[in-house]
């Protein structure tokens, strides 16, 4: 039977590039106590191995911006540049507010500026009641602010996808066309 720590050394070895400090950093752990289990001089728990997993194919979003204000009469492209500060090739969730802080639109981004820019110069879809004046015409001309997350590096290419699916299921954003969709959990009988 395979003992812990060669599991946990495997994951090191794969996973962080056998970088200690790396592993270190994403989880937590100090670089003794895992150091001590890659000698095999204290097994790791189960649990710390599931944790590591975890770390390995989950990883934890990161905020880039929340709620960061943008103003429609300044340039587009600069704002959403300035919002995002470095993190614009990033891959992530990003979500538009209007002035009273309502989610109206969230989506995904392998590159969040391009995905950003582009999103937010689209056509407003909605119906508008009669007697609406001065009705918008583009996402830019409602959207007040900006959110924006790194969902880190995954082996799972759709990760972000799942992530946004749930989010709109739970908050159904107006100008999302798309809704998601999750399949349900089939309860084996008992």
């Amino acid at each position: 039977m395979t003992k812990r720590n060669e599991v946990l050394n495997y994951l090191i070895q794969t996973y962080y590039k056998s970088d200690v400090s790396l592993a270190s950093d994403i989880t937590g752990c100090s670089v003794t106590q895992i150091n001590d289990w890659l000698t095999g001089e204290i097994q790791p728990r189960k649990d710390t191995i599931d944790y590591f997993i975890h770390c390995v194919f989950t990883p934890e979003f990161k905020v880039i911006i929340e709620y960061g204000l943008f103003n429609q009469d300044k340039n587009v492209l600069t704002q959403i540049k300035d919002l995002l500060k470095g993190h614009e090739k990033s891959a992530g969730i990003y979500a538009f507010y209007d002035s009273a802080a309502n989610l109206i639109y969230l989506g995904k981004a392998s590159n969040l500026l391009t995905e950003i820019y582009d999103a937010i110069r689209r056509e407003v879809h909605v119906a508008f009641p009669k007697g609406v004046e001065n009705k918008p015409n583009k996402r830019h001309e409602i959207v007040r602010y900006i959110s924006a997350y790194d969902v880190g590096k995954s082996l799972w290419v759709d990760y972000p996808k799942h992530v946004e699916s749930l989010i709109l299921r739970i908050s159904k954003p107006l100008l999302n066309k798309n809704i998601g969709g999750l399949q349900k959990v089939l309860v084996a009988p008992d």
